[in-house]
């Protein structure tokens, strides 16, 4: 099962002791099974100190151009 690109780049163990989310909702978001919330992308962004564009747009997000009415 495919993973969301952060957990590529940052291991789960490493997340977990930065920013204090559990290893297992961790492992739920990495495989889909639990959403990317808001406070998850927030809390994760101030704690590595990286804008979101960073570390959650993936370069397919980037490439498409934002449909204007949605």
């Amino acid at each position: 099962m495919p993973q969301h690109p952060i957990f590529i780049k940052y291991r789960r163990d490493y997340l977990h002791q930065v920013t204090g989310f559990s290893k297992g909702y961790l492992c739920r978001v990495a495989t889909g099974k639990a959403p990317l919330s808001r406070s998850f992308v927030e809390r994760v962004c101030f704690r590595l100190g990286e804008p979101e564009e960073n570390l959650f747009l993936t370069d397919h997000f980037r490439e498409r151009p934002a449909l204007r009415g949605q």
